[in-house]
């Protein structure tokens, strides 16, 4: 039985094609996706899509149909019930995000039977996807507490528009995953983060670590570190900092990447007030994160719940998306400032 699913549905974009591509691999069953991102400018396949779509499908010998720029529709239908270990190289193109290329594929390669060594060039700070170390230090530390078995270094800065990131990943079995429980609360630890430059002067990276502590302590939060990063290599220029603090159980962050005319004090600024409205809130899980960690919940064994201080579209997209694929149960409960979200997963283990 084939899986259908609507591509405009819910947050309509990006997200909706690599979560579907995702649990399709990991179930072997077949999936038809239509009108994919049907609400966008310019509707269809982007070569940033193709790139996750056409590795995933390699890595489960898919048979794929319309897999082109500009389709609005693909049929993707996988052969292979187990991946086997090895290693991997994958060039997204120009500045096509690595973390949105990992948010896909991460899922599929901790179904493998064994260690997976992987090597993605793309961008590491681009808009509208989480910086790399947004990814290293907030996603892979919450995906952890699920019984994740995941890791990554940066090896090359890759900033819009020439991109050429390096990101090495590196991977090991881990399903059946955990449920877990993150209740948030007062306590939360002093915020750390990292500010980066790049072919730019490292003073740049300082003033956006010194606007980002400047409002954090006006607001009574504390800061413990916020390291400096300008020898790490990149082929074009930029900036950026990520921020996290581990709020009870879990892990919030904020970030923020330059451009070109927006000042440093700006750019900290920004990534500052990010982690603020969790801060605040007293979440575990800051909302950028929470669509990440649904489609892992969904996949564990048992109920999970954590509390997040936005009902994002994207979050919406995912609980619907993985109920109407894997079977997962969902609630969603408002309380005050925040949200309690109840994922009930299904256990899954790879089939052999």
């Amino acid at each position: 039985m084939m899986i259908e699913i609507d591509g405009s549905f819910g947050e309509g974009g990006g997200q909706l094609l690599r979560y579907s591509v995702a649990l399709a691999a990991l179930t072997g069953e077949p999936l038809r996706i239509y009108n994919i991102r049907a609400k966008r400018d310019n509707p269809g396949l982007r070569p940033q899509h193709l790139a996750a779509v056409k590795f995933i499908a390699d890595l489960v010998r898919a048979e794929v149909e319309g897999l082109r720029v500009g389709s609005t529709e693909i049929i993707f239908k996988p052969t292979l019930k187990q991946l086997p270990s090895g290693t991997y190289s994958v060039d997204i193109g120009t500045a096509g995000s690595v973390t949105l290329f990992l948010q896909a594929t991460l899922p599929v390669l901790i179904a493998a039977s064994g260690s997976l060594s992987m090597q993605v060039k793309g961008g590491t700070s681009v808009r509208w996807s989480p910086p790399y170390h947004y990814f290293e230090n907030i996603l892979l530390r919450l995906f952890s507490k699920i019984g994740v078995k995941a890791s990554s270094r940066l090896i090359r800065h890759g900033f819009y528009p020439e991109g050429g990131g390096i990101v090495a990943v590196k991977t090991e079995p881990s399903y059946p995953l955990k449920s877990i429980k993150l209740t948030g609360g007062p306590r939360a630890t002093p915020v750390e983060g990292i500010s980066y430059s790049a072919n730019l002067p490292c003073d740049i990276a300082r003033r956006q670590a010194v606007s980002a502590t400047q409002l954090l302590s006006q607001r009574g939060y504390q800061v413990s570190q916020i390291r400096l990063d300008c020898e790490t290599p990149a082929i074009g220029k930029g900036t950026g900092i990520v921020l996290w603090s581990f709020v009870g159980d879990g892990i919030v962050g904020g970030d923020s990447i330059g451009e070109k005319g927006k000042p440093a004090e700006v750019v900290g600024r920004e990534a500052a007030e990010n982690i603020l409205k969790s801060l605040e809130a007293q979440v575990p899980v800051d909302p950028h994160a929470a669509d990440n960690l649904v489609i892992y919940l969904s996949l564990a064994e048992g109920e999970s719940m954590f509390y997040t201080s936005q009902l994002t579209l994207h979050l919406e997209t995912a609980l619907e998306l993985c109920k109407n694929i894997l079977g997962a149960h969902y609630k969603i409960d408002k309380e005050e400032n925040k949200f309690k979200i109840t994922v009930r997963g299904i256990g899954f283990t790879p089939k052999r």
